[in-house]
């Protein structure tokens, strides 16, 4: 019924089309039995009224089962596909510290077995809602051959169908508890991809893995479908039995104990039989309906946690609007931000932080590790929604409202960011030609080529991704750039050409630049130095003027101890 409600809220006209055509193609199944039926029963030839009838209602049967199955499988695989959009359109429009809270395997499992489990069972609900009304008609059918025999039905199918009931209800336990068990494992299995190279370095910890953890997730999963199944298929011997057994009653016992028609007999016989097909069918899917109702419940559970109490907060920016410009400073006053107590950074604060960036400036910002260095990149990409202070662009305060425009003002380098293989919705004249230019300046033309908004490969070492990356940031174009430790994994070669070429020039073009950096023999190239600890903003200055202010970061020396 889940399911049915599923599509019922995609399209009720589509449903009740598809649902008056099954039944349709029902009554006009069992209205051929009744012609069989009283063909079968005639003493003389052949009637050819009987056989243009038949004709007839073969032609209807398989045009409205047509109609049936069409109209639904489009239905179904349509909802499907807004089902993914929709919930991918909702991560897309949360807040980042909201999506870091979520479990990302849970998630994963969701967009990809979930919806793909409930796209398969709805392939049959075609084939349910065409056979439950065939099987409402034959009962009525039967009703009108035999009333006494149709209360025998009326008698024996509740008691049949309770029993089905009883053992089904555990197994769909069973999957629910599968379905649990499988965000566990797709854990396990993003730890694989993840920790690939570590877990081929340390054999220890590598069988520990599979010993201990992907192993018993895998057989918890394995147990809990093959119980899960396995009640299925005793309900789905018990059907079976039970329908033999009411066939055996109608032929052996029921003749014995009243008197039958021998034609009434072997139509209600022959109407029996051809049950045989829709009760199959339907109880083939009720396995994977089962499944499909676990997956419905995940789903249903996961988007309330991906709604946003203040829509203002996702208000999208027209595309294609020129992105805001920066012409005099952007400035951060009081901004404080703390992390919630489901973070994992329980009691970390950040500020109140006073931040001013200017356009053609290069600042570079220094504080050892946990110091909110990217915490704070964060707040001021509009990535954050600050817990105090404001933000202001050329003197004029950032609303909510406003803050997805204001986002549209960065290109922000993470030392763990994601690189793009193409440019898809980078609409910039010229584009081809400026990415070629870069990836010759930047030594990796002989690796990568360009075409068609897009790189050729991904498959590059570390130093050599974050280069590419960089080259993303450059072609985006936008006022404000931020990297953090990009130099990080750079050969002293690129590292010099990055502080004393590559930032100059984007300078020169009117950038702000904040970079995040450890690498102290290059702090001469910034106008500015801020250095960061504990949250806090100790002092912003020009390189050099810390000296003798107590201000200096220790250098490491090689020493651990």
């Amino acid at each position: 019924m889940k399911l049915l409600g599923f599509l019922l809220r995609r399209s009720r006209g589509v449903v009740i089309l598809s649902i008056g055509a099954a039944v349709v193609s029902g009554a006009g199944g069992v209205a051929m039995i009744a012609l069989i039926h009283a063909e079968l029963s005639r003493q003389t030839g052949s009637s050819v009224l009987l056989a243009w009838a038949f004709a007839s209602l073969f032609l209807l049967v398989a045009a409205t089962r047509y109609v049936s199955q069409v109209a639904m499988a489009r239905l179904s695989q349509a909802a499907v596909s807004d089902l993914r959009t929709l919930v991918c359109r909702k991560i897309l429009q949360l807040p980042l510290a909201r999506f870091e809270a979520i479990e990302k395997s849970s998630l994963l499992a969701i967009l990809t077995e979930d919806v793909e489990i409930i796209s398969y069972a709805l392939v049959g609900m075609p084939q349910i809602l065409i056979n439950l009304p065939l099987i409402a008609i034959c009962f009525a059918f039967v009703g009108w051959l035999s009333p006494l025999v149709l209360g025998c039905g009326v008698v024996f199918a509740p008691l049949a169908i309770l029993l089905y009931i009883a053992i089904i209800s555990p197994a769909r336990g069973h999957l629910r508890a599968a379905r649990t068990g499988q965000d566990i494992l797709v854990g396990h299995l993003r730890t694989l991809i993840d920790g690939f190279r570590e877990l081929k370095q340390n054999r220890d910890r590598s069988d520990a893995f599979l010993e201990q953890g992907l192993i018993p997730a895998a057989a918890t999963v394995r147990d809990r479908v093959v119980s899960g199944q396995t009640l299925f298929a005793m309900a789905e011997g018990w059907g079976q039995l039970a329908f033999f057994g009411f066939l055996g009653g109608l032929l052996f016992l029921l003749p014995a104990i009243v008197v039958l028609d021998r034609a009434t007999l072997a139509g209600v016989v022959l109407v029996v039989l051809y049950l045989m097909g829709p009760l199959d069918v339907i109880l083939t899917w009720m396995p994977v309906m089962g499944r499909a109702r676990a997956s419905i419940n995940r789903v249903e559970a996961l988007i309330p946690s991906l709604e946003i109490e203040t829509p203002s907060q996702v208000t999208a920016s027209p595309t294609g609007v020129a992105i805001p410009a920066i012409r005099q400073a952007l400035r951060l006053e009081g901004v404080t931000y703390a992390y919630s107590g489901d973070s994992g950074r329980d009691g970390f604060s950040l500020g109140p932080i006073d931040l001013t960036l200017h356009p053609g400036e290069l600042v570079i910002l220094a504080g050892g590790n946990g110091s909110g260095k990217t915490t704070m990149v964060k707040v001021l990409a509009g990535l954050y929604e600050p817990d105090g202070g404001q933000i202001e662009v050329d003197g004029r305060a950032i609303t909510i409202a406003e803050r997805p425009a204001y986002r549209q003002m960065f290109s922000v380098l993470f030392a763990d960011g994601h690189v793009f293989k193409d440019h898809i919705g980078l609409d910039r004249p010229g584009l081809e030609k400026l990415a070629r230019a870069g990836l010759e300046r930047l030594g990796l033309s002989g690796r990568v080529s360009y075409n068609d908004l897009a790189y050729s490969t991904l498959d590059l070492s570390q130093g050599q991704r974050r280069r590419l990356a960089l080259l993303n940031a450059c072609l985006e174009d936008r006022p404000i750039c931020i990297f953090d430790e990009w130099a990080a994994n750079q050969d002293p070669q690129f590292k010099r050409a990055f502080y004393h070429e590559i930032l100059p020039k984007l300078r020169d073009a009117g950038k702000a630049l904040l970079v995040i950096s450890h690498d102290e023999e290059y702090y001469d190239v910034a106008d500015r130095l801020i250095r960061l600890r504990e949250g806090m903003i100790l002092t912003d200055f020009a390189p050099g003027q810390e000296e003798g202010l107590g201000l200096e970061q220790p250098r490491y020396t090689g020493n651990p101890a």
